[in-house]
């Protein structure tokens, strides 16, 4: 069930980024050959023919009808994740006036940009109802005219991956009541407890969402043993014991509505700077130092950390399709070819030099990132399926 939930969750995500690119195109009498939910095959398809008089043309498969070359195709398709917007002339050079290709550089900029803004728009919109009807925060971060709604304790945000906190069965959203019978009440108690602990066998007590309070036994490893790092530059202790959580003194709270939006506005903008921040870092390390720090996550990661977010209750769950749809953006906006980036900064640059750039050279690099884009996700996916076994 939470799976299914999962893949309806990723796939609105990344219905809005389409319906930004869809919107921008249709508003600037660009022709939108198909906007399609789910990748092809294609299942059916539909094209308006009048709104107002609600004629409509329905069709099966692929064989598309004879007025499909002057409206759009809405189109359900087989793959079940995702969607895309199809533009005349976006890949292949074409001089008519409605295409993609044909227009000026500003537009295309608009019409690439448009994705990733939605998807920040979508994130500002789930934020602001967040804290405004109920949001998780720690009890040290609340903002002017905070109510809070229930206190909640000690709770886990976020756990690594193949650390002894995954590995034992602990979720996000459990809530650590004690540690081998002795409780905690912050956040930094527990983290202590289980630095002096390392190499040492704990039971920690938590209560789960939905089910009794659980008993979970593991052993706290060396800090680079579960993230991977060098602990001399993240500044931890070498000897102390971690276990792969975050964690945070936990309440539930709500705010004034003017102020949720302008919250949900700027906590979505210092998102969206912190993980470009992550991304240069990543590549600054990979290319300087030839390291790669922290992890790329592929779509069974997501699909699981994001499946685990829902159990722990729809608070958690909107929270997490905020922060996603923020990272979809920001991933987009990144100047790779088949990225929307790309085709941002190409489109700067045919206003810079005031000529279009050859399409062929447009095309072989697109279809160049796409492939590199392609055997990277079957390369992460691979290894990711593998993990679960």
């Amino acid at each position: 069930m939470f799976v299914f939930i999962t893949i309806i969750g990723l796939s609105v995500l990344v219905f809005f980024h389409e319906f930004g690119h869809f919107f921008a195109a249709k508003s600037l009498k660009i022709k939108v050959e198909e906007f399609g939910i789910g990748y092809p095959p294609r299942f059916f398809g539909i094209i308006i023919k009048s709104f107002k008089k609600r004629k409509f043309k329905f069709f099966w498969g692929n064989k598309e009808p004879v007025q499909s070359k002057q409206r759009t195709i809405y189109s359900l398709n087989w793959i079940p994740f995702g969607g895309f917007t199809k533009l005349k002339g976006e890949i292949r050079g074409d001089a008519s006036r409605d295409s993609f290709s044909a227009q000026v550089w500003w537009k295309k900029a608009v019409v690439a940009f448009a994705g990733a803004g939605m998807n920040i728009i979508l994130a500002i919109v789930l934020f602001s109802f967040l804290f405004s009807t109920g949001i998780t925060q720690d009890i040290g971060f609340l903002e002017a005219n905070a109510k809070i709604k229930k206190v909640i304790g000690v709770q886990i945000g976020m756990i690594s991956p193949d650390s002894p906190a995954n590995m034992a069965g602990l979720k996000i959203g459990d809530v650590i009541t004690n540690i081998d019978g002795n409780k905690f009440n912050k956040v930094e108690d527990v983290r202590n407890y289980i630095k002096a602990s390392l190499g040492q066998e704990i039971h920690i007590s938590i209560d789960r969402k939905n089910s009794e309070t659980t008993g979970i036994k593991l052993i706290p490893l060396p800090f680079k043993d579960v993230y991977n790092h060098d602990v001399k530059e993240e500044g931890i202790d070498e000897h102390g014991g971690v276990i792969g959580i975050s964690l945070s003194n936990a309440v539930i709270v709500s705010y004034p509505f003017w102020q949720s939006l302008f919250m949900g506005i700027k906590f979505s903008v210092v998102l969206l700077l912190s993980i470009f921040n992550g991304i240069w870092l990543l590549l600054k390390t990979l290319l300087v130092d030839g390291k790669v720090i922290g992890g790329v996550m592929g779509p069974v990661g997501i699909t699981s950390i994001t499946a685990s977010v829902a159990q722990a209750g729809y608070i958690y769950f909107l929270q997490f399709l905020g922060l996603l749809s923020v990272a979809i953006g920001a991933f987009q906006l990144i100047p790779f070819p088949a990225l929307d980036g790309f085709k941002i900064l190409t489109s700067v640059i045919e206003g810079v030099i005031r000529r279009p750039i050859k399409p062929k050279v447009e095309e072989t690099l697109i279809r160049g990132g796409f492939f590199l884009l392609l055997c990277l996700l079957f390369y992460i996916t691979i290894k990711e399926i593998i993990s679960l076994f």
